[in-house]
């Protein structure tokens, strides 16, 4: 038996399949062939992975991909692929209006695997001159149900930016059509809290397993943190009844100072995603899904954990468990490798603090469905 790529001696983190040892890898035809220690087999390519870790090719669950139809979206292909990424979750960007135009442009062109929040505003995040109108008078039942059962390989469910700003005097209304909506559906609902337009633990109360409350550390407004500055037990509660808790940082999302009172108070993000757009794209406090994975290293969160939060996590979240975000045989080969270099690292938030790091995560090298897509030239 001859495979197409091997790596070799790297050490793998899989959170799927409780893996976080050395081992090589081996991909034939597109698929995880093998994963063992010592794989004597031949191989097209041979590559010695020694000193770096080996992942399942991450997953950032939450960015803005409408390219050229939106102020905000990027280039999957461009900005995903040379970090290790190889799905991307589209975090609400088109709505029913235009998703039909998103899907030629941006599904059908990426090499990037893609899923899709939809906003429950029908033209979704077009401008950043006025934000989505989520007068739920306006929201287009029929039309957001009719395109749930024509793709629902592509379609994960619906987003609504929930902030004081955009819903005005509306109160909880807007979210709570949107939940009915998602039950009607049966999907799941990601919901933007920066600066809430209520109490985020009634915003957390509002939903159910398997939805996301995204920004988690953001310090605008209320936050998750109560008067004592401990996580507040109604966000604790959303989290053990299955609601996943997206730390994605954005340029205007993230606290240092919230982030650090809540991992001190025991409370960890299950998914860590960028919210990589126009401004953030290669730019602080973003720049990358390794940089900001680099992040909670300072921030003391467990290496192996940091991973499965870019990985098994954000698959579990889809739906997509053991088929993506994992090395298992016979699954997709979308594998990422980084070494992980002690040097100084300085990480923002929107709020002129800073934090230093003493270790970052350095993309290697990128494999897609078994074909390599980025290599560092120093990677060989």
């Amino acid at each position: 038996m001859k495979v197409d790529l091997l790596l070799k001696g790297g050490h793998v983190i899989d959170k799927d399949q409780g893996m976080n040892r050395t081992a090589d890898v081996a991909v034939k035809d597109g698929k995880i062939w093998e994963i063992a220690q010592a794989l004597s087999v031949e191989a097209k390519e041979t590559i010695d992975a020694g000193g770096c870790i080996v992942s399942p090719g991450l997953i950032d669950n939450h960015l803005h991909m409408y390219a050229d139809a939106t102020d905000a979206g990027i280039d999957p292909n461009i900005c995903l692929l040379p970090n290790g990424v190889t799905t991307g979750i589209e975090g609400g960007s088109p709505g029913v209006a235009n998703y039909e135009q998103y899907r030629k442009t941006v599904i059908n062109q990426s090499r990037v695997r893609i899923k899709c929040y939809i906003s429950a505003a029908s033209t979704g995040m077009i401008t950043r001159k006025y934000p989505e109108n989520f007068n739920p008078e306006y929201f287009e039942r029929e039309r957001i149900c009719a395109l749930f059962k024509k793709y629902p390989e592509e379609l994960l469910g619906l987003k609504i930016r929930f902030s004081k700003p955009i819903i005005g005097d509306m109160g909880m209304k807007p979210l709570e059509e949107v939940v009915k909506l998602a039950d009607s559906i049966g999907c799941h609902v990601t919901v933007h809290i920066t600066n809430p337009a209520a109490d985020v633990g009634e915003i957390a109360e509002r939903l159910r397993p398997g939805d996301i409350l995204c920004h988690i550390f953001q310090g605008k407004g209320d936050t998750i943190l109560d008067e004592n500055g401990r996580v507040k037990q109604s966000v604790r509660r959303a989290k053990e009844r299955g609601v996943f808790m997206d730390a994605c940082n954005g340029a205007f999302n993230f606290s240092i100072e919230v982030a650090q009172k809540a991992i001190e108070d025991n409370f960890y993000p299950d998914i860590i995603s960028t919210d990589y757009n126009t401004m953030t794209m290669y730019h602080h406090p973003v720049i990358s899904l390794p940089y900001l994975m680099s992040k909670y290293l300072a921030l003391g969160m467990k290496r192996e954990d940091i991973f499965a939060a870019c990985t098994a996590a954000p698959a579990k979240a889809i739906g997509m468990s053991g088929k993506i975000g994992t090395l298992r045989p016979g699954t997709p080969a979308d594998i990422a490798v980084f070494r992980q270099e002690e040097k100084p690292a300085t990480f923002y938030d929107c709020h002129g603090k800073t934090m230093e790091g003493h270790s970052v995560f350095v993309p290697q090298m990128t494999v897609k469905d078994g074909q390599i897509m980025f290599r560092q030239v120093t990677f060989n």
